[in-house]
């Protein structure tokens, strides 16, 4: 016995948990069990994971998620795997809680430099509601630090906008862009500004700071076509915006194209936000549950090809293969949340209480 392990056998206060290994268990999946040396407890490596007390291989687990979140139906999977489409929505409803954890783990006191605004159209089977997907995504790291389900209202903008604000560094102001909707204008406002009380006034006024950037982008159609499109500057200067914008390797004008690409990229990766289909979801619960799952896939398993970054030296290949030339990296990654790219099997056991 080590001094280590001894030094752990001697441990009785029962504030301090030592962990220690207390066997393995599961047919399929050898799982390590640890034991508390001062309360005696038993538990498993996986309690508190979207993997605890499941009979089935992780292995398969992961490879069905995975599936799923790159836009495979429920159906389909029920029919290659001969899993019950019961218990392949018990998996997605784990994986999205335990993908809500993980965003609420990492997504605080960020600094994100260019954020743009846009909602999706989408239905639940449960009653034929029509609902929206309201998205934010960061330009520079492709970061998506809010998906919010809901009606196209003003209260829920200000929860957007809330969540938002919540996540962001204290005192930091990001260049927003969003398409006309005014309630963006309304809520961004209101969570950005602060009461001043002018010289020689007595009555305070809502003042928003001169740091404060954000322009809309509106798009104006007839007969479904585009004619014309409208670019407004509603807080700000259009200068700093434009300088601002370039500083940060982009064109400088306004525009939305970063959450338009996320928002076809979401419904191709979400299979009740495919256009024209039968796979919707059967109720409002079901979809967030499948939105968080797919996000943090985004965010830690998936690469992004835009945030590829070149190395300073070529690294040789086996073979004949050409040297590799870039990074590969996930919008984790980019954000420094993680060094490396996760597995779905890393995501689904990440230990969170």
């Amino acid at each position: 016995m080590s001094k280590s392990e001894q030094h752990l056998l001697c441990i009785v206060d029962e504030r301090i948990h030592a962990l220690v290994g207390y066997g393995r268990h599961g047919k399929t999946d050898r799982i390590q069990d640890l034991r508390c040396q001062a309360c005696g407890r038993k538990i498993s490596v996986r309690w508190g994971t979207a993997l605890y007390r499941l009979k089935t291989s992780s292995t398969k687990v992961a490879l069905i998620l995975a599936l799923m979140a790159e836009g495979v139906d429920v159906s389909a999977l029920e029919r290659v795997f001969g899993i019950r489409e019961g218990t392949l929505r018990t998996w997605l409803t784990r994986a999205g809680l335990q993908a809500g954890k993980v965003h609420r783990h990492f997504f605080h006191h960020l600094i994100l430099h260019h954020l743009q605004l846009d909602e999706l159209w989408a239905q639940v089977r449960q009653g034929s509601r029509v609902v929206w997907v309201w998205t934010v995504v960061e330009a520079s790291s492709k970061l998506v630090p809010v998906l919010k389900l809901g009606p196209r209202t003003m209260d829920l903008a200000y929860a957007v906008v809330h969540d938002l604000c919540q996540m962001l560094q204290p005192g930091y102001f990001p260049i927003f862009t969003s398409d006309g909707l005014k309630l963006y204008f309304y809520a961004l406002t209101a969570h950005f500004g602060c009461w001043q009380l002018p010289e020689g006034t007595r009555k305070p006024v809502w003042e928003i700071p001169s740091a404060f950037l954000y322009a809309q982008l509106k798009k104006i159609h007839r007969r479904r076509r585009l004619v014309r499109v409208e670019r407004r500057m509603l807080c700000g200067e259009l200068e700093y915006l434009k300088d601002g914008l370039q500083a940060l390797g982009l064109s400088g004008k306004i525009n939305t194209a970063f959450i338009e690409r996320l928002n076809l990229t979401l419904r191709q990766g979400v299979s009740f936000l495919a256009r024209r289909t039968w796979a919707m979801a059967q109720s409002t619960p079901e979809l967030e549950v499948s939105l968080e799952w797919w996000r943090a896939y985004y965010h830690y398993v998936r690469y992004h090809e835009s945030l590829r970054v070149k190395l300073s030296q070529p690294l040789a290949r086996k073979g004949k293969q050409t040297p590799r030339r870039y990074r590969r990296r996930t919008p984790a990654m980019a954000a420094g949340f993680t060094p490396h790219r996760w597995t779905v099997f890393e995501l689904l056991s990440f230990p969170l209480p």
